[in-house]
């Protein structure tokens, strides 16, 4: 029938994962339609458009997330919904379970997120692909850094630059050849000057995708407080709260992770090293806010 279109068997127009999971279903002229799924335990942020105009609706068909209303979260499930309309900040968002929303568009904006994360995603999962022995760590390192940002209490900004920034911390590692990154002995000088130069890489890969922000952060989150880190060698507060989170959220999965070279730190063992070096290379607040988290959970 002229006029009717349909689809059946999970088809769609397009699709983005990045974080999560966008399908185009439908669009009209600026509105367009869409399937949002996002896995469990996930942070995601609703961020102020470019448009006054511009309305977000989402609608829960499974599982429940819990979105924040001033100083409250409030725990939504399957059959509620919610919609924002000219906001001001970010507004952040947490899924309790696998989660499926219809999630409806007053402008367009599926293109622009299939700019941003469809291709950046893409080139991530390549890059912890080379690198058999980090798989999912950016994924592990951006949660751990949203519960610190969350346990020492910072803004919704903080927590919305965290989640992007942690999340593709390393995605310039997709530059850095294989045998460099699973070299199972001690790297040479000149190897580990090729390791140094994937934050410098990532600066550049997510320079005008995201806010001036998330480059920088990714790009500092090597830097260490005493200035033995890198690529710039900053001191103290030079370096980005930010950064200093994504370091020791970054450090502590390296540690607890097996690696080409050795085996597996247990938490207890990760977090003692990491107190020896807290003030002096790490964040001491950063530090003892991941200590709290993994005491809370059950991990220590």
């Amino acid at each position: 029938m002229n006029g009717l279109f349909i689809y059946k068997d999970k088809k769609y127009i397009d699709q983005v994962v990045g974080t999560s999971t966008l399908s185009l279903l439908a669009k009209k002229d600026d509105f367009e339609i869409m399937l949002y799924e996002i896995k469990a335990d996930r942070p995601n942020s609703i961020t102020p458009g470019d448009f006054p105009d511009l309305m977000e609706f989402y609608y829960i068909i499974e599982g429940a997330l819990e979105i924040k209303d001033g100083g409250n979260f409030v725990k939504l499930n399957k059959g509620d919904y919610f919609f924002v309309s000219n906001i001001k900040e970010t507004v952040p968002v947490r899924t309790i379970e696998d989660t499926k929303m219809l999630y409806i568009s007053s402008r367009p904006v599926y293109n622009l997120l299939y700019t941003y994360t469809g291709e950046l995603r893409s080139l991530l999962d390549k890059s912890e692909q080379k690198d058999t022995y980090t798989h999912n760590h950016s994924n592990r390192v951006q949660i751990l850094s949203v519960k610190i940002v969350e346990k020492l209490g910072l803004s919704n900004e903080i927590n919305y630059n965290i989640a992007l920034a942690s999340l593709f911390h390393d995605i310039g590692k997709f530059f850095i050849p294989d045998e460099i990154l699973n070299k199972p002995g001690k790297l040479s000088d000149e190897e580990f000057n090729y390791i140094k130069m994937h934050s410098k890489y990532s600066y550049e890969l997510l320079k005008g995708k995201f806010t001036d922000d998330i480059a920088q952060i990714v790009e500092q989150h090597h830097e260490r407080l005493d200035g033995s880190g890198y690529p710039k060698g900053l001191k103290g507060d030079e370096i980005r709260i930010e950064a200093r989170i994504i370091g020791v959220a970054d450090s502590y999965d390296a540690m607890t992770s097996d690696r080409a070279y050795r085996s597996a730190m247990t938490p207890m063992e990760a977090m003692e090293e990491l107190k020896s070096l807290a003030g002096i290379t790490y964040d001491k607040d950063v530090v003892f806010a991941l200590e709290q988290v993994l005491k809370d959970e059950g991990n220590l």
